[in-house]
């Protein structure tokens, strides 16, 4: 105990568990009003704070690539998962809804995310806001194929994490203007 009572050492051990203490508040408070700016704020938070680079995000612009990324993530695994029902399913219009999902989600992986990607890094956040919108619209579409009585379980619940996340993402984009 004889260190303690050092105060140089106490006091440099303050310094060092106050700025610890500031800089996680002050990315906490980053991702909470960022998200409070969006139309789902609980989705928001609850997608930046489950990536850990969120928590050592300096700005919006980071939390804003984490997202999109987030979108990249759960539409390849949506691709992943309409690609494995197409290949189990023996019901023609659900096999052709399938196909139009994966199209759709194609095009959302190829095209759309590095879009927005691009546009938040080169400061045209309107491109990347519409390359956001017109993601989630391709999740909505995915699910329109489907006859009424054909959409596989899944697929609704997908629809809306896809079309939610796609959202969020346009928003903090749309910030940036």
């Amino acid at each position: 105990m004889k260190t303690l009572s050092n105060p140089l050492l106490f006091f440099l051990l303050f310094i060092t568990l106050v700025h610890a203490y500031s800089h996680h508040k002050t990315t906490n408070d980053l991702v909470t009003t960022t998200c409070k700016q969006t139309p789902d704020p609980v989705l928001c938070e609850a997608e930046l704070r489950s990536d850990p680079r969120s928590s050592k995000a300096a700005d919006t612009q980071s939390l804003i690539l984490i997202m999109i990324d987030d979108v990249k993530t759960r539409f390849s695994d949506s691709l992943q998962y309409v690609e494995e029902l197409a290949r189990k399913t023996h019901d023609p219009d659900t096999i052709r809804a399938l196909k139009q999902c994966i199209r759709l989600y194609r095009v959302v992986l190829d095209t759309s995310i590095d879009l927005a990607v691009r546009a938040v890094k080169q400061g045209n956040p309107k491109f990347g806001e519409q390359a956001m919108v017109d993601a989630g619209n391709e999740a909505e579409a995915c699910r329109m194929a489907f006859p009424e009585d054909k959409v596989p379980g899944p697929i609704p619940g997908q629809t809306r994490m896809l079309h939610g996340v796609s959202n969020v993402a346009a928003s903090m984009i749309k910030d940036l203007e």
